[in-house]
């Protein structure tokens, strides 16, 4: 079962790691769940001529969480897109720190999608789904969440390099 998860090249605190395996496991569970109702869907649209009417909204709450969530994933794994080339060709003293700088200004970022999203989430929450009638609030809940999670991460990394460690996961080039 454990060749199923992720693991980084380094071992990785327990409750790190127990997070991740989670949120690869609702990932999973999300990515299932929205390939069996459109499925369906197909199916139903082409052999009884009917529509699934809720199956574009939670289409839609599907994949708004599943981007945040793997959001959380990609900065596990350091699978973020970034471009490396004035740390690459910085002095190995400067890249470090430029390293730092870089996941820093992701956090700050993130605080900012954490903030705001939960704004968001306060004020749509009394607003309805319009075929499912779930709070539109629990859709923008993902951005909070996602970012809280990837967050997590990326602090974890920032950690790891003020301790003069490598980062946990290498950057995807």
């Amino acid at each position: 079962m454990t060749a199923f998860f992720h693991r980084p090249h380094r071992p990785e605190p327990a409750a790190l790691r127990v997070l991740g395996d989670a949120i690869d496991i609702a990932l999973v569970g999300l990515s299932l769940v929205l390939v069996v109702v459109m499925f369906t869907n197909v199916l139903a649209r082409g052999f009884l001529n009917i529509d699934i009417a809720w199956n574009t909204e939670f289409g839609e709450f599907c994949l708004v969480w599943a981007t945040f969530v793997g959001a959380a994933a990609a900065a596990r794994r350091g699978a973020h897109m970034r471009i490396s080339e004035l740390i690459e060709a910085a002095a190995p003293r400067t890249r470090r720190g430029l390293e730092l700088a870089t996941r820093l200004a992701v956090l700050i970022l993130l605080g900012l999608l954490i903030w705001r999203g939960l704004l968001i989430v306060e004020r749509t929450m009394t607003q309805e789904m319009s075929v499912l009638h779930w709070p539109v609030g629990l859709q923008y809940l993902a951005m909070p969440i996602g970012s809280l999670l990837t967050a997590i991460y990326v602090a974890y990394d920032a950690s790891l390099l003020l301790r003069g460690e490598t980062a946990l996961a290498p950057a995807v080039e």
